[in-house]
């Protein structure tokens, strides 16, 4: 499940963008930045850390789009976020302010809105159902590249498109954006009103895993079909998680 790689991805993306040195060029910070390290690529860089644009993203191999960058130095002042970041791509749109401390970085008022694609790695079976994972009034604070807290609500509607085409009627799947072991990492739950329990567990760094209870048999059959395994009195689809990191 490469789109939730590539969710919390761009979380971290916004937030390395606003951790910039006032008045540097905007070329010069992104070269410096171990921006590429992290597996982000671009076409050109213009303007300065104060008003910038990169043009031409790509992470890990996946077009993005543009990203905009805009200071407002009487914040800078009073200590609150001093910079303005936006997002708008092929892959969806966001935006978050962005404040400086030192040698951490924050990022407030952080919103994404992502379709599910097969050109961020979304399976097949879910590609094509038009579903968006979103992430709203997000936070975060990192010190270097590890992630010390983080707060937003990730919803998706993935879940209920899905089982909609098999005639049942399932839940939009919400849960909080929080910090795990220096990584992003949010935890989706929804019940429907037969009993059905879908939840997924998302990480930066490690993968995701989806895992669906209470079914009945005609569904279980359409997840077995569709990859999912038998995992004692679940059914599991696993990309990259291990059982602790189910929690």
């Amino acid at each position: 499940m490469k789109r939730w790689h590539f969710l919390l991805g761009l979380v971290f993306l916004l937030t390395l963008l606003g951790g910039l040195i006032a008045f540097t060029p905007l070329s010069f910070v992104m070269r410096h930045s171990g921006a590429v390290q992290q597996g982000l690529a671009w076409q050109q860089a213009r303007g300065t850390v104060w008003q910038g644009q990169v043009t031409g993203l790509s992470w890990r191999g996946t077009p993005l789009g543009a990203v905009n960058l805009e200071s407002h130095p009487l914040r800078l002042v009073s200590g609150g976020p001093s910079h303005e970041v936006t997002w708008s791509g092929p892959q969806g749109q966001g935006q978050a302010r962005i404040a400086l401390r030192r040698t951490a970085l924050k990022a407030d008022g952080i919103s994404l809105s992502l379709p599910l694609t097969g050109q961020i790695g979304t399976e097949p079976m879910f590609a094509g159902l038009g579903a968006t994972v979103r992430l709203s009034n997000g936070s975060v604070r990192m010190t270097g590249t590890e992630c010390e807290t983080a707060s937003g609500t990730v919803t998706s509607d993935v879940a209920r498109l899905a089982a909609a085409g098999v005639g049942r009627d399932w839940p939009i799947l919400t849960g909080p954006l929080t910090c795990e072991n220096g990584q992003l990492h949010a935890v989706l739950t929804g019940e429907a009103a037969d009993g059905t329990q879908i939840r997924l567990v998302a990480n930066s760094l490690a993968g995701a895993r989806a895992e669906v209870r209470g079914m009945d048999e005609d569904i279980e059959s359409v997840l077995l079909a569709a990859g999912f395994r038998d995992a004692g009195g679940a059914l599991v689809y696993n990309r990259g998680l291990g059982p602790r990191e189910m929690e």
